[in-house]
């Protein structure tokens, strides 16, 4: 993540500091089989994928260091504030691959980001303006590499379609977060990023996997995301 004095900047695909990536499909699909998402073009469960971005930081920002899915290294807290019949999965703040567990219900359906960023505002600094917002996550349609997503070894095809610019959001992050950053309201905030949402899946257990890369905060720096969700589908209570 970069900071400015005016504004809070951040990459990654869960994080501030950080890229992620994700994908989905059924125990012993075959590599041919279409992963089970919806395009690009579509509104998934009642928005648009630029909706489902926005909420998808609030929900990443907003959670303190402790149970914080951006760091979880374990998917311990992958039900910390989930809620309805739409889940998100989270990417990590660091380059380090990680491996988490996750148990959701049977009509559960997953959004996530493949890479993305954000950039926000400062607590109690002018809005600059949407185009100046939206400037500075626009390397990420052009600078994001090495991108893919499965499920179940089913691949997402042509990840690229997948990017998304976000609506105008604010974010209210806690003064114990990972980031490091100053508690308070953050915004005007954009994002720019690959997501990719999941249809429901079938009972039993299902692997998701995602990665892709993005240039850090830093000259010269770039982030690496490699997930590994196992995800399993139970019916009834979790």
């Amino acid at each position: 993540m970069r900071r400015t004095s005016k504004a809070l900047k951040a990459m990654g695909t869960c994080a501030l500091l950080a890229v992620m990536v994700l994908a989905v499909a059924p125990s012993g699909a075959v590599a041919k089989q279409h992963a089970p998402v919806l395009p690009p073009t579509a509104h998934p469960f009642g928005q648009s994928y630029s909706a489902w971005a926005a909420d998808w930081w609030q929900w990443a920002l907003e959670q303190p260091t402790a149970t914080n899915p951006l760091v979880d290294p374990t998917g311990a807290n992958c039900a910390s504030r989930q809620q309805g019949k739409v889940w998100f999965l989270a990417g990590t703040i660091t380059s380090d691959p990680v491996e988490r567990s996750c148990t959701v219900r049977v009509g559960t359906a997953l959004v996530f980001p493949v890479v993305n960023s954000f950039y926000c505002v400062d607590p109690g600094q002018p809005d600059p303006g949407e185009a100046f917002l939206r400037e500075q996550v626009a390397f990420v349609r052009t600078s994001a590499t090495g991108l893919t997503a499965t499920i179940d070894e089913a691949t997402v095809r042509n990840v690229r379609a997948y990017y998304e610019e976000s609506e105008i959001f604010f974010v209210d992050i806690p003064a114990d977060n990972p980031l490091m950053a100053p508690g308070g309201t953050y915004g005007p905030c954009v994002d720019a990023g690959y997501y990719i949402a999941v249809r429901s899946l079938p009972p039993g257990e299902h692997t998701i996997h995602f990665g892709g890369s993005l240039p850090g905060s830093l000259p010269g720096q770039v982030v690496d995301v490699d997930v590994t969700y196992t995800i399993t589908v139970v019916r009834g209570h979790r």
